[in-house]
C-alpha cells in the first residue's frame, strides 16, 4: 500500500508542475515584469485636513504593489518641494507648500515582503500650531528610493500622495453675559451677611460688582462651619459654548488680596438632576486647575485668574469646586495656599453663544 500511495503522490506532484508550477512562483498577481509600486490611496484628488489650533493629526502612508516582486523590498518616502507649482499649474491653484515645522515623519522607511501588496506603514504628522493663518497649503509625498529589487520602478499613476492642509481658526472667547444666570447649589454662604451694604452670598458673584463678593460660613454662632471642598452649581438659563472660566479674587484696604482660590475643578453638563450635586454622572466633562507655587500655578494669586478647559464644552450647566485657597497677605508674594475656607468676588466664563465647529 505504502508503495502506491508514493506513486500517486509523484504523479500528483508532476500534474501540478505541468499546470503552472507551485503557488510560491506564481502569487496570483503574476511575474511578468518588474515590481511597479504606487503609494496607497493617493490620486489627483489631495487628501484634505483641516486642524483647529493647536492639534496634530497623523497620517499613514503605505507602498502598493501594481506587480509585486519576488524580493523583499525597503521603500522609502520623501516630500517633494518641486512638485507644489506642478500642481497648481495643471489645476489652476495656488497652494503654498507646507511650512518644514508643520509636519514630520516619525518613520519614512517601509518593508514590503516578497509577494506582498501592501507594505507597513510610515507616518507623517501635521501641526496645525505651527501653521500660518489664512492659507491652505500642499504637501506632496513621493516614493524617494526602493532597495531590494534593481528592476522595481514606481507606477506611472499613483506615485504621489498630496495632502491639503488648512489651520481652522476658532472665534476670539469673549466674557458671556450673565443676564438670567443663577446660582442652583452652594455648600455653604455667609447667611447674616457682612459689611455695608451687606454682602457674603454665593449670587454676589454674579452681580458684576467687584466690591461685592461670596465667602464660606466662617461663624459657628451662624450655623456649622463647612470647610472645603466648597461647591457652586450655576445655570447659565442655556447652552453656550465653554471656553474657561474667570475668578475675580475679593480686594481688602489696599489692594491685598482676601484668599483667592488656588485649587479648583471645573466640571460642565448640559442637563442635571436636582440641584447638581445628586448625580455625578451628570457632569460630562471635569477637569482640574492646580496652583503649586505662589504665582507660578495655573491658579495664581492674582485679582482676576482665567483658566481654560483642555477640551471646549456646550453646556448650560457649571460646577465649580473649591479646594483650596491662598492665604491672605501681599498681592505680591502671598503665603503658601493652605487656607480651608475662601472668598471670591465674581465668577465668569469665558465661551461663544454659538455652537463652534469642533470636528
Amino acid at each position: 500500500m505504502k508503495r502506491y500511495a508514493s506513486i500517486r503522490l509523484v504523479a500528483a506532484a508532476a500534474l501540478l508542475i505541468a499546470s503552472g508550477g507551485c503557488k510560491d512562483d506564481d502569487p496570483g498577481t503574476g511575474l511578468n515584469g518588474p515590481a511597479v509600486l504606487a503609494i496607497q490611496n493617493a490620486g489627483a484628488e489631495p487628501l484634505q485636513i483641516s486642524l483647529l489650533e493647536p492639534k496634530t493629526q497623523t497620517i499613514d502612508i503605505r507602498a502598493v504593489a501594481r506587480s509585486v516582486s519576488a524580493e523583499n523590498l525597503t521603500v522609502t518616502f520623501k516630500v517633494d518641494r518641486t512638485l507644489v507649482d506642478a500642481y497648481n499649474k495643471a489645476h489652476d491653484t495656488s497652494y503654498e507648500l507646507v511650512p518644514a515645522e508643520a509636519y514630520e515623519f516619525s518613520k519614512k522607511e517601509v518593508i514590503l515582503p516578497r509577494y506582498n501588496e501592501v507594505s507597513s506603514t510610515a507616518q507623517v504628522t501635521l501641526n496645525s500650531e505651527k501653521m500660518p493663518d489664512g492659507e491652505q497649503y500642499l504637501l506632496p509625498i513621493t516614493i524617494e528610493q526602493i532597495k531590494g529589487d534593481d528592476a522595481a520602478q514606481t507606477s506611472d499613476e499613483g506615485n504621489v500622495y498630496y495632502i491639503l492642509f488648512n489651520k481652522r481658526v476658532l472665534p476670539p472667547a469673549q466674557l458671556l453675559d450673565r443676564e438670567g444666570w443663577k446660582v442652583v447649589h452652594c455648600t455653604s454662604e455667609y447667611t447674616p451677611g457682612e459689611g455695608n451694604p451687606k454682602t457674603g452670598w454665593a449670587k454676589d458673584v454674579l452681580d458684576g460688582n467687584p466690591a461685592s463678593y461670596w465667602t464660606y460660613n466662617f461663624k459657628a454662632s451662624v450655623g456649622p462651619v463647612v470647610y472645603v471642598p466648597l461647591y457652586f452649581v450655576f445655570d447659565m438659563g442655556k447652552e453656550v459654548t465653554v471656553r474657561g472660566v474667570r475668578i475675580t479674587a475679593r480686594t481688602k484696604a489696599g489692594g491685598v488680596l482676601n484668599n483667592p482660590p488656588g485649587d479648583i475643578t471645573i466640571e460642565t453638563a448640559k442637563t442635571i438632576t436636582g440641584d447638581g450635586m445628586e448625580n455625578d454622572a451628570d457632569w460630562t466633562y471635569s477637569e482640574r486647575f492646580t496652583g503649586t507655587k505662589p504665582d507660578e500655578g495655573i491658579m495664581s494669586h492674582s485679582l482676576h485668574n482665567s483658566v481654560y478647559l483642555g477640551e471646549i464644552q456646550r453646556a448650560r450647566y457649571i460646577r465649580f469646586t473649591l479646594h483650596m485657597s491662598w492665604n491672605s497677605g501681599s498681592s505680591v508674594k502671598p503665603t503658601p495656599m493652605t487656607y480651608k475656607g475662601g472668598t471670591f468676588a465674581e465668577f465668569e466664563v469665558w465661551g461663544n453663544l454659538e455652537e463652534l465647529d469642533l470636528d
